[in-house]
């Protein structure tokens, strides 16, 4: 039983995958920014806001 040879191993990346890689670590850059901007001042989910009073005077 014979195997097709593989392609010749060449270390290189092809140039379409470097830019794919760039734009993919870009995205998550910008999202994680994104989180450290905005992501720190919202409530918790569930939370009330801070401006409603939850109890009741009888």
């Amino acid at each position: 039983m014979t195997f097709p040879s593989s392609a010749p191993s060449d270390e290189t990346l092809p140039p379409g995958r470097v830019v794919r890689w760039i734009l993919l670590a870009a995205v998550i850059l910008f999202s994680v920014g994104l989180y450290f901007r905005f992501g720190l001042h919202t409530p918790p989910m569930g939370s009330t806001p801070a401006g409603t009073d939850t109890t009741s005077t009888p």
